[in-house]
């Protein structure tokens, strides 16, 4: 397996998503197309490259699951692309988080590179459980861009009732993904493969994800309620 040549062109691409997300924000800012104070200026950098992050990745991890062989349920290199690209986006956004002191975040990046580097060992010890990762990185990763058009509906100033319904829209697709299916998941993966040592590693990332995922629902229906209340004129 040449892990290193995936792991540099997925860095290279990675890199290049973030450059592509820097220009088109700057672009945006600079010749007024976004009418939004400099103080956005990261946040809406942010919500372009970890949408296009999100896209890219839920694409080819549904491919990867739709095309799995049952039969043979072996680990592949789409699968292999995937997992390396998802490291490399979550060790170059963990610098960025570090920059701008997003602690949470960083949290949650480095318990996701734990996790997907196991995967990487996994994968070198031709264990063949690849496919469980496809489906949480696409559990994972799909509700990004919800999240993201949320943000964007709120700032452009659009309707508070067009804002909320996206907002309720994104919770319930990440409570059925994280708090529902997730749990799914791993039950599925300890229940049916063999339990060694990369198994009992995988439990404290497991337990951090889905406790923040927790953490996260409260913070979401804390939040639209809030934000009903303030807007709303009933």
């Amino acid at each position: 397996m040449y892990f290193p040549t995936y792991i540099l062109g997925s860095y290279y691409i990675i890199r290049s998503l973030f450059r592509f997300s820097n220009y088109v924000t700057n672009y945006l800012f600079d010749h007024k197309i976004i009418n939004l104070p400099i103080a956005k200026h990261e946040k809406i950098n942010e919500s372009i490259y970890s949408s296009l992050h999100g896209i890219l990745i839920t694409t080819l991890s549904a491919t990867s699951i739709m095309f799995n062989n049952e039969n043979e349920h072996k680990d592949n290199k789409l699968q292999y692309f995937t997992t390396t690209m998802c490291i490399s986006y979550f060790f170059v956004d963990l610098f960025k988080c570090l920059y701008h002191k997003k602690y949470l975040f960083i949290i949650h990046h480095l318990a996701s590179i734990y996790l997907l580097l196991i995967q990487l060992c996994s994968f070198y010890l031709y264990q063949n459980k690849g496919i469980y990762a496809m489906y949480l990185i696409f559990l994972l990763e799909s509700n990004t861009v919800l999240l993201n058009i949320g943000f964007l509906l709120k700032e452009f100033k659009f309707h508070y009732s067009i804002t909320c319904t996206m907002w309720i829209i994104h919770l319930i697709c990440f409570a059925l993904c994280r708090l529902i299916t997730v749990p799914k998941i791993i039950f599925l993966l300890y229940f049916y493969e063999k339990r060694d040592i990369l198994s009992v590693m995988l439990i404290p990332a497991f337990m951090l994800i889905l406790s923040g995922s927790i953490y996260w629902s409260y913070r979401q229906t804390i939040g639209i309620q809030k934000y009903l209340k303030e807007n709303c004129v009933i």
